[in-house]
């Protein structure tokens, strides 16, 4: 069960670090290289969110037909491909092209992957599990980072990027073959119906839910995407903003298993509602402008970002189980989607004008005292099934 889940776990890693948080580490560089302004590389991350989002739609329609597994494996594909089309990509265009296959592999993997990890497991270690699986993402952003940097130092060359993405190619690849080869799940029942709310219904409050989740999608797209342009344009060195990605690493993989963990004992809720919190400070964080808060807000945003979706799944697992779980994660999915296509392009535009970050960065944390608010709504406490 160990190997199985740690594989899983590394497929996580694929669908959240390399094809989504990958682009936001080697964007001053790719900006610097092959893009016009702010506004392309808001239009770049919101076609990986279109991928993403269609990913989602596919396989929640899909769901009750298709076992998690076979997903998964796509899912996987889709990622090769992206990376490899991202590596050797020669301008805007071709980029859109990887970071939509990008997308579409990041949606498979995470459609599957938590309803693979959570049937391993009994209900009251559902949140160690997934703070478990996040957590891994986490030092998978720390490797990315310091990998970047170490990469740069050796070609002595400070806007290198598309290495990177070779190397994330052949890390997907690898886990393809270990995942063909090594995991076998036990058939799942079929479910009825394809895309629709009847099973995102039985959670208690689900609109509360969906809203906070959409919100959720505005503040992650937007700060993540830019907290490295946003801080190179506040005198910040690449090699710099590298290591506050590593610290943003440090601080998912830590709190992503403590927290879930705690969640287990004193519910999703609370736990929600102070990430929640913690994205609000942070955003305010990076308003000030200092070196030394910067990488406070890096932690703050990596922790609370992480821990926010892995337990929103958890919370949904609680309620519901097996295809019937994978169909109701692919509706809520499709609330969050809706939100990371938005936010980017909204972002990159008032970026660049006079409004600049400031204005970004401030809506980002205003809008997460509404994601607390929408997440305190939920029922204080439930027993997983």
């Amino acid at each position: 069960m160990i190997r199985t889940v740690g594989l899983i776990a590394l497929c996580g890693v694929v669908s959240h670090t390399l094809a989504r948080l990958t682009y936001p580490i080697l964007l001053p560089a790719i900006e610097a290289d092959i893009l016009a302004n702010h506004k392309q590389s808001g239009v770049l991350s919101t076609v990986g969110f279109a991928g993403y989002l269609a990913g989602v739609a596919v396989a929640t329609a899909i769901s009750g037909r298709v076992e998690p597994l076979r997903l998964l494996r796509s899912g996987l594909v889709f990622a090769v491909v992206g990376f490899i089309v991202l590596g050797v990509a020669p301008g805007f265009k071709a980029m859109m092209v990887g970071q939509a296959f990008a997308g579409l592999g990041s949606a498979g993997i995470w459609m599957s992957a938590p309803v693979l990890a959570t049937a391993l497991v009994p209900p009251n270690r559902r949140g160690m599990v997934m703070g478990a699986f996040s957590s891994l993402m986490g030092l998978g952003i720390f490797i990315v980072a310091q990998g970047v940097n170490i990469m740069r130092r050796i070609v002595d060359n400070d806007g290198a990027w598309r290495p990177v993405w070779v190397v994330a190619a052949l890390f997907a690849s690898v886990l393809l073959a270990g995942v063909m080869l090594s995991i076998r799940a036990a058939p799942t029942a079929k479910i009825t119906g394809g895309i629709g709310l009847s099973k995102l219904k039985v959670v208690p409050r689900w609109k509360s839910l969906a809203c906070g989740y959409w919100l959720f999608g505005l503040v992650n797209s937007s700060y993540s995407v830019f907290l490295g342009a946003a801080l190179e344009e506040q005198g910040l060195g690449r090699e710099y903003i590298a290591n506050l990605y590593s610290s943003f690493g440090i601080a998912a993989a830590f709190a992503a298993i403590s927290l879930g963990r705690l969640s287990d004992r004193i519910g999703r809720r609370l736990v929600l509602s102070g990430a929640a919190i913690g994205l609000s400070v942070a955003a305010a964080l990076v308003l000030v402008g200092s070196p030394l808060l910067a990488a406070v807000a890096a932690a703050i945003f990596g922790a609370s970002s992480f821990v926010f979706p892995v337990l929103v799944v958890t919370h949904l697992r609680d309620h519901v189980a097996d295809r019937a779980f994978a169909n109701a994660l692919g509706a809520l999915t499709l609330f969050y989607s809706s939100a990371l296509m938005i936010g980017p392009t909204v972002a990159g535009v008032v970026a660049d004008s006079s409004l600049g970050f400031d204005a970004v960065f401030g809506v980002a944390g205003v809008a997460s005292i509404g994601i607390a608010w929408f997440i305190l709504r939920l029922p204080t406490h439930h027993q997983p099934s």
